[in-house]
């Protein structure tokens, strides 16, 4: 195929208009506002949309149903790349590595100077990342298992073809509301796929905004009623996780009232990183998510419910011990994380607008609390003093332990477990005195025995979180 490309491939003008003459462009499908231009064969050049046809022209021909459609999907990685939205990128260091502007800017931008990248070379490196993808999955995905996998389109909302409490598990990533247009965006790729968007796709599309002028009504109503389906397909005693990317507290308690509604249990939220912090999260730590949350729901029988802050009620304990309940868990947190876990604390108690407002800038007080690591960026507790808020128990042990143990690992020594005990025990007052016996089995779970009675802390790699109870407990 790769040959025959080679050899059709147009170089002049003459060749170019002869290819477009000859094979089927793009479907002229109107762009949505905002678009720099009209229509979607304006989003490319004559030499793009020529190699383009060629190249889909080349694949229709293959007679392989899975092999056509496998190369389809490589076109499909091929004209995000070959259009004159696409630019260089500032993360993206690679020969042909750049972005297109419906995936950085959420509309049809067209680029200052649009990157021009090698067309076969390109199309290679999209046929190695298939090949790679079908080699991972080729020991769940081949012709014993096929005949099980369904592949079904349809919407959140109705799930009948699910039988009540036939789901093990639902991770589910919805839209965020107006951040996103989906269908609007996806009219480049539909245009040279033949891939036909129906008004009822609109319809059931769960976004605010949009050519079709939603509301956020119409938004909310669709995860709500997307929620209940999931509710009801789920079995007991399992999971939901719910991807939540939002910058609006609102859609937050939409999400938990709705869930709790149902039935749901709220577990928790935990942070999952995206592998860049953007200048947006460093200017603005309560109102940017560095990443996402993952809001993780139990259907039980008897779910309690999330507890609500009360109005008017002092949020500087809970702000210090959330700091120290992360700082505790992590054995150390950088400002990130700490804002990070501020965010699902505010979100949980409905004071993120307090939040913001009052402690708009954490580092002031993170520096005249605690130690700092510049090399590390690391906040921790000031050595030798204990947690000022109630941190669990097993939790405290846990960091007092490692910091110990690290500290006499860099001075090239091995404790015994009564000197460890005399360490620790008088920063553990403040609150239950923990028995010997407690503090050992932390110490088992962090550290290996050496010798007969010496203690040495596990590899980075092996410690677990003993004993971590969710920090909101306490």
């Amino acid at each position: 195929m790769k040959d025959e490309y080679i050899k059709k491939e147009p170089k002049t003008k003459e060749e170019i208009e002869k290819i477009l003459k000859k094979y089927p462009a793009p479907k002229k499908l109107v762009l949505p506002k905002g678009s720099d231009v009209k229509t979607v064969d304006k989003l490319f050049s004559d030499i793009q949309m020529a190699r383009l046809a060629l190249l889909k022209q080349i694949i229709k021909k293959q007679k392989n149903d899975n092999v056509r459609k496998s190369l389809l999907l490589m076109f499909s990685g091929q004209v995000t790349r070959v259009n004159l939205t696409y630019h260089a990128s500032s993360y993206v260091k690679t020969e042909n590595g750049g972005n297109a502007a419906a995936f950085q800017y959420y509309r049809y931008r067209i680029a200052p100077v649009p990157k021009d990248v090698d067309f076969v070379k390109t199309f290679e490196l999209r046929y190695k990342k298939v090949i790679a993808a079908k080699k991972e999955m080729e020991y769940f995905i081949n012709d014993k298992t096929i005949s099980n996998v369904q592949i079904l389109k349809g919407t959140a909302v109705d799930l009948s073809f699910l039988h009540n409490e036939s789901v093990d598990y639902i991770y589910t990533d919805p839209p965020y509301g107006k951040k996103i247009p989906y269908l609007d965006l996806s009219m480049m790729w539909n245009a040279w796929l033949d891939l036909d968007v129906t008004e009822q796709d609109y319809e059931l599309e769960a976004i605010e905004g949009g050519e079709h002028h939603k509301s956020k009504s119409d938004y909310s109503n669709l995860i709500s009623k997307s929620i209940k389906e999931m509710y009801r397909v789920l079995k007991f005693d399992r999971w939901l996780s719910f991807v939540f990317a939002h910058k609006d507290p609102e859609f937050w308690h939409l999400i938990i009232d709705t869930a709790e509604n149902c039935g749901f249990e709220y577990v928790g939220a935990v942070p999952q990183k995206n592998g860049q912090t953007s200048f947006k999260k460093r200017q603005n730590p309560f109102t940017v998510l560095s990443g996402q949350l993952i809001i993780n729901f139990r259907k039980v029988r008897n779910p309690t419910a999330v507890m609500k802050a009360n109005l008017g009620m002092n949020i500087s304990d809970i702000v210090m011990q959330t700091i120290e309940g992360i700082i505790a868990k992590n054995n150390g947190a950088t400002l990130e994380q700490i804002n990070d876990e501020l965010i699902i604390k505010g979100l949980e108690l409905g004071f993120l607008d307090l939040l913001k407002k009052e402690y708009s800038d954490l580092t002031p007080l993170l520096l005249t609390s605690f130690d700092y690591d510049e090399q590390t960026e690391i906040f921790s507790i000031r050595k030798n003093k204990k947690f000022r808020t109630t941190v669990d128990l097993k939790l405290r042990i846990r960091y007092y332990l490692v910091s110990y143990l690290r500290r006499m690992e860099k001075e090239r020594k091995t404790s015994n477990f009564d000197d460890i005990v005399l360490e620790i025990m008088p920063l553990l007052k403040n609150g239950i005195t923990p028995e010997n016996q407690t503090i050992l089995s932390v110490l088992k779970d962090i550290a290996d025995e050496v010798g007969s009675n010496g203690w040495k802390l596990k590899q980075d790699g092996q410690l677990s979180l003993v004993g971590c109870a969710d920090i909101n407990d306490n």
